[in-house]
């Protein structure tokens, strides 16, 4: 049955799908937002709805459909040892397989960016797999995962996610976020 593109909802999503500063993923993102939002709101007490009106509670935006938690922290050590039989991934043998695996856990994390908002302390979770590597060694992969870690919205590495501890993956996650 064809629909007027007249309504709100559908030039809000023709604008989206036709962006040209909006990438894939972001597309796809924003247009699932506007079918959550397209949903009723849920049901909230009068006392909330007044204080939403007024200003005085946010649900930042997050869509009327609350089916995914705002923060999640899973057992990033568990997993890294245990690997995942629900994702058919074996544990981390090395630097390489941990920083892979990780990567591949925090696209599954459930949360309202549809990746992990937190990402472990990674200097903790990383060092039993550094081994023989040299600093160098562990300075290039480290580089390269966060530069995977820029291209997610809430999953951005930050200095919040080391211990305080000097490790050799500490050093490299510090000079991969040094500005250039």
């Amino acid at each position: 049955m064809p629909t007027s593109i007249d309504s709100p909802l559908l030039k809000q999503c023709q604008q989206i799908v036709t962006s040209s500063v909006l990438t894939p993923e972001q597309k796809r993102h924003f247009l699932a937002l506007e079918a959550e939002n397209a949903l009723p709101y849920p049901e909230i007490s009068a006392q909330a709805q007044a204080a939403l009106a007024d200003g005085a509670i946010c649900d930042m935006f997050e869509g009327h459909a609350p089916y995914k938690p705002r923060y999640v922290l899973p057992d990033y050590a568990r997993f890294l040892a245990n690997g995942s039989a629900w994702l058919e991934l074996e544990g981390a043998q090395d630097l390489d397989d941990a920083l892979s695996l990780l990567s591949i856990l925090y696209h599954h994390v459930p949360s309202r960016h549809s990746n992990a908002v937190y990402l472990g302390h990674l200097d903790e979770l990383l060092s039993p797999y550094v081994r023989i590597l040299t600093q160098d060694e562990i300075d290039i992969r480290i580089k390269r995962f966060c530069a995977i870690s820029r291209s997610h919205a809430a999953g951005r590495l930050h200095s919040r996610h080391i211990c305080p501890h000097d490790t050799p993956i500490t050093r490299a996650i510090l000079r991969a976020l040094r500005p250039s």
